[in-house]
């Protein structure tokens, strides 16, 4: 567990997302997807804020491109806030992942520091020794948030993180469906670190998960077109550069 750790796994499974498309979701995995989306959807006011206001320049200009935001939008101060929280609910996972590490940077940051050498892999009684001064400086729902973000990293602490939200009142969560019902948004679609968890016939049955599946083919797609077209232009430069050189030679006998 350390400051950076978040961030570097994000970005990681971010780039190998087409590599996973075929795999499944445990019924865990599941599970902490849905507490992520939840931890976010349901910060108040006060604590997005705060979180807001601990982000640095890089993780702002970050967020922008999570949030498909204007990068000029991001410092706006108070109003910042309610155009993030209209953003949040139904993203993947993998950008939800990376705005809970930007938004939970000072209270990681606080954990890291109070557990010192024990930061790497610490045991719960780690964590509930340092966690109870870490919620008085940052607040019970950002805490919350910061172990539900760990619980879908990769990180070592992860099963300590999962046992912390089954097991301890001050970080469990409601349902998604609660969730859902506070924020008045709709049910919240769940892909993963380049996962979608499939089950026979589900895609025909349910709707949701049939246009997280066509959102992802879209996506798959658009990376094919992309890379298709790089090589194209990096083709046609080599042609190029081929002509210019081939002509140079002749110019000069």
């Amino acid at each position: 567990m350390s400051p950076t750790e978040a961030d570097d796994e994000t970005e990681h499974d971010a780039e190998h997302d087409h590599e996973h498309d075929d795999e499944e979701l445990s019924e865990q995995d599941e599970l902490d997807i849905k507490r992520l989306d939840v931890a976010l959807s349901t910060l108040d006011d006060e604590s997005l804020r705060r979180g807001l206001s601990g982000i640095t320049e890089k993780q702002r200009q970050d967020l922008a491109t999570q949030l498909n935001l204007p990068r000029a939008t991001v410092h706006l101060g108070d109003a910042l806030a309610p155009l993030v929280r209209r953003k949040l609910h139904g993203l993947s996972v993998d950008r939800q992942h990376a705005i809970a590490t930007a938004l939970t940077n000072r209270a990681n940051d606080s954990t890291v520091a109070a557990l010192g050498d024990r930061s790497e892999e610490p045991s719960r009684e780690d964590l509930e020794e340092v966690l109870p001064a870490v919620i008085e400086q940052h607040g019970v729902e950002l805490v919350r948030l910061m172990i539900a973000s760990y619980a879908v990293s990769d990180a070592p602490v992860r099963p300590v993180m999962r046992e912390l939200l089954d097991t301890d009142d001050r970080f469990s969560l409601p349902d998604a469906s609660e969730a859902d019902d506070d924020a008045g948004a709709s049910a919240s679609n769940l892909p993963s670190f380049g996962l979608v968890a499939r089950t026979p016939g589900k895609a025909e049955t349910d709707p949701e998960r049939a246009e997280v599946l066509e959102k992802r083919k879209a996506n798959k797609a658009e990376r094919r077109e992309a890379a298709a077209r790089e090589r194209k232009a990096k083709a046609a430069a080599q042609a190029s550069r081929r002509e210019a050189l081939h002509a140079a030679k002749r110019a000069s006998k």
